[in-house]
């Protein structure tokens, strides 16, 4: 009898970390726009990279660390480009990376929500992210997030009448 609880226990567990195994990112994008005086200002993100733990049927166990870098964007203005990198902005060269670490995963109706620390420079708050996925036929899956956040409470610049404080943040990974 021992012995067969003890192999229902193993079972189980072996179970638990097949259908919810650590991956990596394998591809993605971010993208955000901000409005400014003159319309708005879209901008790009190297891929996110990072370990995720995912499956739809265990959103609870799921957990992701991902990591964006904070000097890769692009506006197709490099002077722009270049005052964003400064510290009056993402001061980039002290604080490389842009990191969430979730802490808990749900359902939420027919989409997910991911509830963790979000840190850019020096400030860490606990935010709230949704997201879709959607499994594809190759076993992995694809995730996508659109949020606001703002700019200010991370001290991304400083309160400005031609700049909005409002970004929105669109995030696509295939994790596999």
């Amino acid at each position: 009898m021992r012995l067969l609880l003890t192999l229902c226990v193993m079972a189980t567990v072996f179970a638990g970390h097949v259908s919810a195994q650590t991956t990596k990112i394998v591809s993605g994008s971010t993208k955000f726009s901000v409005k400014f005086i003159l319309g708005t200002c879209n901008g790009t993100f190297d891929a996110p990279r990072g370990e995720a733990v995912f499956n739809e049927k265990n959103p609870e166990n799921a957990s992701f660390d991902v990591k964006i870098a904070a000097g890769t964007f692009k506006t197709n203005n490099n002077s722009r480009d270049k005052d964003l990198k400064g510290d009056k902005y993402f001061w980039v060269e002290k604080y490389p990376d842009i990191h969430f670490k979730s802490s808990k995963v749900e359902k939420k109706g027919d989409k997910y929500q991911a509830t963790g620390t979000l840190t850019m420079r020096d400030v860490s708050k606990t935010v709230a992210l949704p997201f879709d996925a959607k499994k594809n036929a190759d076993g992995s899956y694809s995730l996508t997030s659109s949020f606001d956040i703002n700019r200010l409470d991370y001290k991304i610049g400083e309160k400005d009448w031609k700049l909005k404080d409002i970004v929105t943040v669109n995030l696509q990974a295939t994790i596999k």
